[in-house]
């Protein structure tokens, strides 16, 4: 009878755990809980990645800025060519917009901040036939040509900066 009395608590207390088992109790609470874990995984990455294309593309707008000063920078270099060699090589260097872009003449360094520009470079090109009024009577050595090879660099906010490199040809002498 004790034996009886053992089996019979066993089968009721693996009853009781089957029924447990069985029970739905609790289960929209997990199921909440994991979904609310999806869902802030979900946000998380989402302000991750604005966060990351915001800074690209302030850094892309900063860019572009010092890419424009430096090309302003490079069209009044040709401003100031002249048929003189001697007078176009001068330094050059201005601001735009109120001052938080500036241009100057030379090639960025990692302090420069269009603190110190440097001249532009002049090449003489003097060859008979260089041109078409060679040999002809009008001027038989040729005429001579000037080379200028301008580098202007353009500095934005946030220390960006951009070069833009231009060759002019400058003549007759």
């Amino acid at each position: 009878m004790k034996t009886l009395c053992k089996k019979e608590s066993r089968l009721r207390q693996s009853n009781r755990i089957g029924e447990a088992l069985r029970s739905e109790r609790g289960v929209s609470l997990v199921v909440v809980i994991m979904l609310m874990v999806i869902i802030l995984a979900i946000t998380g990455a989402g302000l991750l990645f604005s966060s990351v294309e915001l800074r690209v593309s302030g850094n892309y707008r900063v860019g572009t800025q010092a890419f424009y000063a430096a090309d302003t920078g490079a069209s009044y270099a040709f401003a100031r060519i002249v048929l003189d060699p001697d007078q176009s090589t001068a330094l050059f260097s201005g601001t735009l917009n109120n001052g938080s872009l500036t241009y100057c003449s030379g090639t960025p360094t990692t302090s420069n901040n269009c603190t110190n520009p440097q001249l532009l470079t002049v090449t003489s090109i003097n060859s008979p036939g260089y041109s078409l009024g060679a040999g002809t009577g009008y001027n038989s050595s040729g005429f001579s040509f000037y080379l200028y090879q301008i580098d202007a660099t353009g500095v934005g906010p946030l220390g960006a900066t951009r070069q833009v490199q231009a060759l002019a040809q400058y003549g007759p002498k």
